[in-house]
């Protein structure tokens, strides 16, 4: 009789703690990334006994009541909801975001409230860092899984790589010009367009190509960078320009493209004003368009410049304003107006083209290499860039210029953005979109395995399990702009709040009736 108080009693436990994980779920409703969980109960045995009568077994067993032995955790997909942070983020699918702690502790999770702190590192809001692979400057992964960073600026690049793509067009029914190329004379060129390159420092300069019709199918194509003209470099040896030959039918034939004109750079050479109005003269008689004034001294003082001709006998500086108003393209002798005084020890330095020759070399029209000259005085790295005019076409239609630079200015980080596949993009000032980082996603055969750790954390509850590791995307796609809700279903946990309830009564009711009938036993003795 005895007994059954016990058993009561076990069920009364059993129902108490289905009560207190109901009661659990109930209060992570709004938990984001919260996994529910489920009691699982298991019978007790407080008599087991098994006779035989003619051979045959009898068992005799009486239940001990019950206990919840386990719980299981419903790992099944929240819904998403919208918050447009970028930050946060939702698994669509199978998988955990990996967080590491300062102690190198790495737990996983489901919540992806993550934003950037000071250092730009992607952090949960325990100040967990968000793990995955950094990305090279190609986008592939570099190096071990880490804490994903996020520079607040951008490094400058300098322009190395250009290519003209298509729609470039350059229209065959314009007129053959003879004359020879002059950039300070529009009616020795056809067309002109210019675009922004960048030197190592991050410095824009105004990159023009100025292209010349010289005959059916053919044209010339000159590059000036800041007003200077940029030489084409074939294994050392300077050329003025590139002739392109197009075939019948407006393709570029790409094995008649040369370098033509051959020229000599006097590079970094110095001269002393001969006199006090300012007067210098060149060694050489330069090219058009080719004088490259980089400093001058004056009064003991040296000032850093980035001056150039236009081609028509003036000296202009950056903002196109005149400081030279003679230049004798015959003589080279150049005046320069600032430098009038009573010194005759001012001093210029100039970098220049000079004795063209006739002459041409076949070059590679995806491999065309310009020599630029130094706009930092002293910086290893000219500018220097190696260009594919391939794709240009000619055909009876207007002129059309499209073309791509690989260089950019030192930009400041506006925001971030993460893509399905679980790429990090950093969005800068100076209008690149990097490929910061791959955000690593880890699954496990067993989720089961995982432990709750608060903070919507799990670890596993062995730490020499490996879990599968794959980039986002693989798995399961990254929503950005989203949080994965509770997947707490409330209707059911009332259900099963009100199960509880009767259960943990009728347990009870079986208490106070073993109580009854053990009173009526003990009163068969009055």
């Amino acid at each position: 009789m005895i007994q059954s108080f016990y058993t009561g009693n076990a069920g009364l436990g059993a129902n108490r703690e289905w009560l207190s994980i109901i009661s659990d779920n109930i209060a992570n409703v709004n938990t984001i990334g919260f996994k529910s969980e489920r009691a699982n109960f298991e019978d007790l045995i407080a008599k087991s006994l098994t006779t035989y009568a003619n051979g045959s077994p009898k068992n005799y067993e009486v239940g001990g009541g019950s206990y919840v032995g386990s719980t299981t955790k419903d790992f099944s997909q929240g819904s998403l909801m919208n918050t447009n942070t970028p930050t946060d983020l939702a698994l669509d699918g199978e998988g955990f975001f990996m967080v590491q702690d300062n102690q190198g502790l790495t737990y996983y999770t489901r919540a992806g409230q993550f934003r950037t702190n000071a250092e730009g590192d992607l952090i949960n809001l325990n100040g967990q860092k968000l793990l995955g692979w950094a990305l090279d400057r190609n986008g592939n992964i570099s190096g071990a899984i880490q804490g994903i960073n996020i520079p607040n600026s951008m490094d400058p690049a300098q322009t190395t790589q250009i290519s003209f793509k298509e729609p470039t067009n350059l229209d065959s029914r314009v007129n053959v010009i003879s004359a020879p190329f002059n950039p300070g004379d529009s009616t020795t060129f056809n067309y002109v367009n210019s675009f922004t390159t960048y030197d190592s420092l991050g410095n824009p300069h105004i990159t023009s190509y100025y292209f010349q019709r010289t005959g059916t199918n053919t044209w010339n194509v000159y590059k000036l960078i800041d007003g200077t003209i940029s030489p084409v470099d074939v294994g050392g040896t300077l050329y003025k320009s590139v002739k392109l030959q197009f075939n019948s039918d407006g393709t570029l034939n790409v094995n008649n493209v040369t370098a033509d004109t051959q020229v000599t750079l006097a590079s970094n050479e110095t001269q002393t004003d001969s006199t006090t109005d300012g007067r210098f003269t060149l060694t050489n008689p330069p090219t058009r368009g080719s004088i490259h004034i980089k400093s001058y001294t004056t009064g003991g003082n040296t000032y850093i410049v980035n001056w150039h001709d236009d081609g028509a006998g003036k000296i202009l500086d950056e903002d196109g304003n005149v400081v030279g108003t003679v230049i004798d393209y015959a003589t080279g002798e150049i005046r320069i107006p600032l430098l009038e005084n009573t010194s005759t020890t001012d001093q210029i330095t100039v970098d220049y083209l000079y004795n063209e020759t006739a002459g041409s070399v076949a070059v590679d029209p995806t491999q065309v290499r310009f020599s630029g000259y130094d706009p930092n005085n002293g910086a290893t790295v000219p500018l220097t860039t190696t260009e594919n005019f391939k794709e240009i076409r000619q055909v009876a239609s207007d002129f059309i210029f499209y073309a791509q630079q690989d260089g950019y200015a030192k930009g400041d980080l506006l925001s971030v953005a993460v893509s399905e596949d679980g790429i990090v993009k950093g969005v800068y000032s100076n209008g690149q979109v990097k490929d910061i980082a791959r955000i690593a996603i880890a699954t496990f055969k067993d989720k089961e395995i995982l432990v709750r750790k608060g903070n919507n954390l799990y670890l596993p509850n062995s730490q020499t399990y490996t879990p599968i590791i794959v980039p986002g995307g693989v798995i399961s796609k990254i929503r950005s702009g989203f949080l994965e809700l509770s997947n707490v279903d409330i209707s059911r946990e009332f259900i099963n709040l009100i199960t509880a309830q009767r259960a943990y009564q009728a347990n009870a009711r079986t208490i106070t009736t073993s109580d009854q009938v053990l009173q009526e036993t003990m009163n068969i003795k009055r």
